[in-house]
């Protein structure tokens, strides 16, 4: 909820990491991690498999998951990315196989970009054409090609 508001005050990077560090947060990680502490101390027996494993998971990753609280510029949640590949794996289980190594490689490419032009919220026919109209005048800066900063208008070679 509090990132949220973050989000639609428009704060910086620094203003947010200046947020996420306040005495109200820290006094919720200090009670989150003592409650982790006291479940992991209390005999396991009669806890179900699940209920053990989350509870290792968070105490064996506990830095890495709340790792954002020490960056302003990180996001709170992975969500952008999950629903950006989300396509790609449903469209991987439901096709048989590549055909080879290559094939495989090569879809990976053409997903990647094709997400990275979604990404920047460009057109994908747009961004193709532009592509191959550099790349058939000669163009080969391909470091400058890549879909957030290819100009859609015009060609850059």
């Amino acid at each position: 909820m509090r990132e949220r508001k973050y989000d639609d005050a428009g704060f910086t990077s620094k203003e947010r990491l200046r947020e996420r560090q306040n005495l109200e947060t820290k006094e919720l990680l200090i009670e989150l991690r003592s409650l982790l502490d006291s479940e992991l101390s209390k005999d396991s027996e009669f806890r179900s498999q699940y209920y053990r494993e989350a509870l290792n998971y968070l105490n064996r990753f506990w830095k890495e998951i709340f790792a954002y609280l020490d960056d302003g510029e990180l996001p709170i949640d992975h969500n952008l990315a999950e629903r950006t590949i989300r396509k790609l794996t449903t469209w991987r289980n439901n096709s048989l196989h590549y055909g080879s190594d290559a094939g495989a490689e090569m879809a990976a490419t053409y997903h990647s970009v094709i997400g990275m032009v979604k990404l920047h919220g460009s057109s994908i026919w747009n961004f193709i054409g532009t592509f191959f109209k550099n790349i058939f005048n000669g163009c080969r800066d391909y470091v400058n090609m890549v879909p957030d900063k290819i100009t859609l208008a015009a060609s850059q070679c």
